[in-house]
């Protein structure tokens, strides 16, 4: 019986030691640490910059266009037209700052680009002829503005002569001479002595003295007055037009010649100018200009 009670003190006292030293696989594990998530900060959202205009979807921003503004009337007082209409100055800075950006997209697009580099060498190159820092206080440039406009400017260049480029050298030319009169009368009256018999050159000088009414060569997109021009490059060599009247007076045409042949520096200047002002009307057509400023 002593026994029996030792062995079962034992085993009681053996339940106890498990109960209060629990096995390692029994014991309490911590709770594993949840991970630490640092939030990443937002970045700023831009602020859309108000916009004067849109061209093809590009931004012409309205402080940009407001300077624009400015710097031409002071433009305009400093050639001494201080009666300039404001509507009137901001409509043709628009008009100029769309075909700016008309001329630019047009490089870009032919894969014109320059650089902060390309930049900094001209803007050093005007440093070299004037006193800049004077000269961007008086227009009202930071130098920022006055990168962004350098900028700018050289790819209207590169487009302004691709352009320009584009106009052959040898293009059909005719040579020229006119009688002009100031009134139907006197123009019906050459045109009676001349269709007589009378000398074109005579007659012509009869009515412009100092020049005998010569017109020299001339290409299409030369002269001044459409129908003079459509008539001329209609009209068989050695023969005069009929009389043509225009805002200015009467014309009366003869085509001494026509040749192909090179262009002079005055009509090689004045087609670039027709090239430009082409290309300028065509991209308007085709593009998406939005105007958001009166």
């Amino acid at each position: 019986m002593l026994f029996l009670l030792l062995i079962l003190f034992l085993v009681l006292l053996s339940s106890a030691c498990a109960t209060a030293n629990p096995t390692p696989a029994e014991e309490e594990r911590p709770s594993p640490t949840e991970p630490q998530i640092t939030p990443t900060p937002e970045e700023p959202t831009a602020i859309p910059q108000p916009a004067a205009a849109l061209v093809n979807g590009e931004p012409i921003p309205l402080t940009w266009f407001e300077r624009e503004v400015e710097r031409y009337l002071m433009a305009q007082l400093a050639l001494g037209k201080d009666d300039v209409d404001d509507a009137a100055a901001r409509e043709t800075v628009l008009s100029d700052l769309i075909d700016q950006v008309l001329l630019a997209q047009g490089a870009r697009q032919a894969g014109a680009n320059f650089s902060d580099e390309n930049v900094q060498v001209r803007i050093d190159e005007l440093a070299a002829e004037v006193n800049l820092d004077a000269w961007m206080a008086e227009w009202g440039y930071t130098i920022e503005e006055l990168r962004e406009s350098l900028k700018l400017q050289m790819l209207v260049a590169y487009q302004r002569d691709e352009i320009v480029g584009s106009i052959p050298v040898d293009v059909e030319q005719v040579e020229l001479r006119q009688v002009f009169a100031f009134t139907e009368a006197g123009a019906n009256r050459a045109l009676r002595n001349l269709n007589a018999g009378a000398s074109f050159e005579d007659v012509a000088f009869e009515f412009s003295p100092d020049t005998g009414g010569y017109l020299g060569w001339v290409p299409r997109g030369y002269l001044l007055i459409p129908a003079v021009e459509e008539a001329v490059f209609n009209q068989p060599v050695g023969t005069y037009t009929e009389i043509i009247e225009s805002d200015i007076g009467y014309h009366i045409v003869l085509v001494i010649d026509r040749e192909n042949r090179p262009l002079s520096s005055d009509a090689r200047l004045a087609l670039a100018r027709l090239a430009l002002r082409t290309w300028l009307e065509t991209q308007r057509e085709d593009s998406i200009i939005e105007v958001l400023v009166d």
